[in-house]
């Protein structure tokens, strides 16, 4: 097995709510006993070796997606506890004190239904009774779910319905338009939520501060940046880059690709900022440049534990 990343997003405890994918600290602990804490190089280790390409088959780091509040509260005591240190990959607009949607809906859709494939019923309600009813009924006659990210096995069904009807049929625009009036019919507050979410610019100093490598994640964390012209991906990355610096004092040398979306284009301007270490969110690719390093979702490792089964998000 190549050399990899694994890969985390959400934890909870008694404040960050338990959601799909989502684990605990004891959860984080029995993970790293399976994988053998003495194959988890510290981050910095990693990033270097990857630049030298002196890695070694098997040789395994830690990576954190999306800059969640839920990962300091909850992972770093289990890092700091076990000393380790890990990648974190932030995005910059909630940095800058902007509220994503995407993660304000997935909140909404964990906590404000019985389950989540009752948020998936109402959902696509919703959709039924929207100006894309018709487009999106006819985009379903030609899905087949055991086929669409095929390379995600922990995905339902439903997820995987869920996601092509938000990402491939409806688009940004359609899809925050029928959230937008799901969470005004909840009466959901999204300044509310918001601040339960994300870390600030100090908790990512702090990280830094403490020897974890902070990375790039993009700005605003479209979920299918590799159809951005290459423009608009500049943009991205370069406000990604600049809100990094400014925080750390450091250039961003590593980073992940959101959804794992990416263009030639992508690497090329990653190229440009000075990034040298990128990773993927899976481990399909059979060759790999050296923004492309694999990683092993979290999920595929905790469905192998005794009587432990988890979805990722």
């Amino acid at each position: 097995m190549p050399a990899h990343g694994v890969m985390f997003h959400h934890f909870h405890d008694d404040f960050h709510a338990r959601g799909q994918g989502s684990i605990s600290a004891g959860d984080l602990v029995r993970l790293i006993n399976q994988i053998g804490r003495d194959r988890i190089l510290p981050a910095g280790e990693w990033l270097e070796r990857a630049c030298h390409n002196t890695l070694r088959d098997g040789e395994i780091c830690l990576t954190f997606d999306d800059c969640l509040l839920c990962q300091y509260d909850v992972a770093l005591p289990v890092l700091r506890d076990l000393d380790l240190t890990a990648f974190f990959f932030v995005y910059s607009s909630v940095l800058q004190g902007n509220i994503e949607m995407l993660e304000v809906y997935r909140h909404f859709r964990m906590t404000g239904f019985e389950s989540v494939d009752a948020f998936y019923d109402a959902f696509f309600a919703a959709v039924g009774s929207s100006s894309s009813s018709y487009r999106v009924s006819q985009a379903l006659l030609r899905f087949n779910p055991r086929e669409y990210l095929a390379q995600f096995p922990f995905y339902t069904s439903s997820d995987r319905k869920f996601r092509f009807v938000r990402d491939d049929v409806l688009g940004p625009d359609a899809y925050h338009g029928v959230m937008n009036e799901m969470l005004a019919e909840h009466y959901v507050d999204r300044h509310a939520v918001a601040r339960r979410l994300w870390m600030t610019a100090d908790h990512v100093r702090q990280l830094h501060t403490a020897g974890h490598v902070i990375g790039l994640h993009s700005h605003s964390h479209p979920t299918r940046l590799q159809r951005f012209s290459p423009q608009q991906q500049r943009d991205e990355y370069t406000e990604n880059w600049k809100t990094v610096r400014q925080i750390t004092g450091s250039p961003a040398m590593a980073m992940s690709h959101p959804c794992n979306s990416y263009s030639p284009y992508t690497l090329a301007i990653l190229r440009q900022l000075g990034v040298r270490v990128g990773f993927r969110a899976n481990m399909m690719q059979s060759e790999y440049c050296s923004l492309e390093h694999p990683r092993e979702d979290h999920a595929n490792l905790m469905a192998k534990l005794p009587t432990v089964r988890h979805v990722a998000a």
